[in-house]
């Protein structure tokens, strides 16, 4: 099949990609030149931008289109103009933030998302055209806006429309540092340092899915011509098995101190952004590592072991230590949960 890749040089993009090309289609992707990856052999690279001059797509014809970076209806509207409505499936990557909230575990794609609003448009509109490719530039609107994303696409093509709520991405490459920061940790644990603070309980839920397994499952969409709107993400797992995974991936001797929600909340750590994969404790979001992928999971999706994907992301980092993450403790963060957990 001819294919185009919308942002296939990025993250998902990018395994979206590599999975195309090692099936044996026709892969063009478009790029704006600003995010370089060494692309797979025969792919081609369309230089344009979604935002604006898309030029190159003039007169182009595609049967799959994968488009992992719309963040506002017009986006949508603005490439299926230019493609024309001839697609077979068009595949937009989705989140999960589309729910809005998670106040019970389970979500499944029958639940209600809430509709974009004026105020959420006008964030878009406000956003300067070289921020619109990041989906921080967002902020609250983004799940919003995300949801909106689905409509205009089915709104256009129907049935031939398939959008991934795509849940907690991880993998080499990943620009969040969420479950990075995890590895890194757990890696550089010796010393004084050999002690980290860690969210209790044990049991905590942590949902994670590795971008090529979401690659994986775009492709077979497309294959099996399955439209419609999908959670795509692992089985929760508890948070002492994702830092056991990560100990055997690194052969840290890390020794993890349980803190209780109390505590952190006491000690100003933000859960999410300071304590990365620790969903706030806020009613709105407690669930948000709890989203029921049965559906896609009974039409192929597949999800690899924890282990298999942590290989790869120690390997990538170890090589780029020179570069600070973007979310984690600070060492006095750490020595403040840790004194509030009672050890010394």
């Amino acid at each position: 099949m001819r294919c185009l890749i919308v942002g296939g040089t990025g993250f998902q993009g990018g395994a979206i990609t590599d999975a195309l090309a090692a099936a044996g289609h026709d892969v063009a992707v478009l790029t704006r030149g600003v995010t370089t990856r060494e692309l797979p052999d025969r792919v081609e690279v369309i230089r344009g931008d979604r935002h604006g001059d898309m030029a190159a797509l003039t007169g182009r014809s595609f049967d799959w289109v994968f488009d992992t970076c719309a963040f506002a209806p017009d986006a949508v509207e603005r490439l299926l103009d230019v493609l024309g409505d001839k697609l077979r499936r068009y595949v937009l990557i989705s989140s999960i933030s589309a729910y809005g909230s998670f106040p019970k575990p389970g979500l499944t794609e029958d639940d209600p998302v809430p509709d974009a609003t004026d105020t959420d448009l006008a964030v878009a509109a406000a956003v300067a055209p070289e921020n619109r490719a990041s989906a921080f530039a967002y902020g609250a609107s983004y799940g919003p806006l995300k949801r909106a994303c689905e409509v205009a696409a089915s709104e256009r093509l129907g049935p031939r429309a398939t959008a991934l709520r795509v849940g907690l991405l991880v993998g080499a490459g990943d620009y969040t540092d969420r479950l990075t920061w995890w590895v890194r940790r757990m890696d550089d644990a010796t010393g004084p340092r050999v002690r980290m603070p860690v969210p209790a309980p044990e049991t905590r839920p942590v949902q994670l899915i590795d971008v090529r397994d979401v690659a994986d499952f775009a492709l077979l969409c497309a294959v099996e011509g399955r439209g419609g709107i999908w959670n795509v993400t692992s089985e929760p797992m508890p948070f002492a098995d994702m830092l056991d995974a990560i100990r055997v991936a690194t052969g840290s001797r890390a020794e993890i101190v349980w803190v209780d929600e109390a505590a952190i909340a006491a000690a100003g750590v933000a859960p999410w952004t300071d304590m990365p994969l620790m969903a706030p404790p806020d009613s709105r979001f407690r669930h948000i590592l709890g989203i029921d992928p049965s559906r896609a999971q009974a039409v192929g999706l597949a999800t690899r072991p924890l282990a298999d994907t942590l290989g790869p992301v120690v390997a990538w980092d170890r090589g780029r230590r020179d570069i600070p993450l973007q979310c984690g403790l600070t060492p006095e963060q750490e020595h403040a949960l840790i004194g509030a957990s009672g050890e010394t």
